[in-house]
């Protein structure tokens, strides 16, 4: 027993000792370099990480703008009957190329000096509704006015004008001067003459043209 006793103790006291120098050396090294074992475990994650491979994402998205095959939608409202219509034109050429804040912009320039035929018609208010590439439409609004069944004959720089019964929307111009009318007509177109129907209308439109 007390053989076997030395011999383990031949092994063990030799091992210890091993292990201690061992866990001293490492601690020596950790005095005297700092940090030394953190950086090479870090520099182990920091390759891993760029093993693997960058997906950058991307919000780029192309611009929409109007180009020659775009579709261009009006859709015209009567305010007073509450009522719409809606038409597909081929776009104008003055906007091929527009994105949707310079388009906007142009139909606010429009709204404020609408067309003479808009103005006719009775033209309030212009909107874009949707804005895309593919396709455009607008909204275009109206109080439109009712076809006058009465008029009057008014004398303008010494022709005959028709005006529609509000005395404000011109009819139509004429060519008839006011000085080849007779005496008692001619008094009554300077005074606005009143014209009650569409057919005495063109009775006279007929019997002074020339």
């Amino acid at each position: 027993m007390k053989f076997v006793k030395r011999i383990s103790l031949f092994f063990i006291i030799p091992m210890g000792m091993y292990t201690f120098g061992f866990y001293s050396h490492m601690k020596l090294q950790e005095e005297f370099y700092p940090g030394k074992y953190r950086e090479e475990s870090v520099k182990q994650k920091s390759a891993l990480v760029q093993e693997q491979p960058q997906v950058i994402p991307t919000s780029f998205e192309e611009e929409q703008v109007i180009n020659a095959d775009t579709q261009y939608v009006i859709e015209e409202v009567d305010l007073k009957k509450e009522t719409s219509v809606e038409t597909k034109w081929k776009v104008p050429e003055k906007y091929i190329g527009m994105n949707r804040d310079r388009f906007v912009r142009e139909m606010e320039l429009y709204q404020q000096s609408p067309s003479l035929a808009d103005q006719e018609l009775g033209f309030v208010s212009v909107e874009v509704v949707s804005f895309s590439r593919d396709k455009v439409r607008i909204r275009k609004s109206y109080i439109f006015r009712e076809l006058s069944t009465s008029f009057y004959l008014v004398n303008e720089k010494n022709f005959v004008v028709v005006y529609c019964d509000d005395l404000k929307t011109i009819y139509m111009g004429t060519n008839i001067s006011i000085d080849t009318l007779p005496d008692g007509l001619k008094q009554e177109v300077i005074q606005r003459k009143y014209i009650a129907s569409e057919e005495e209308l063109y009775n006279f439109l007929e019997s002074y043209s020339s």
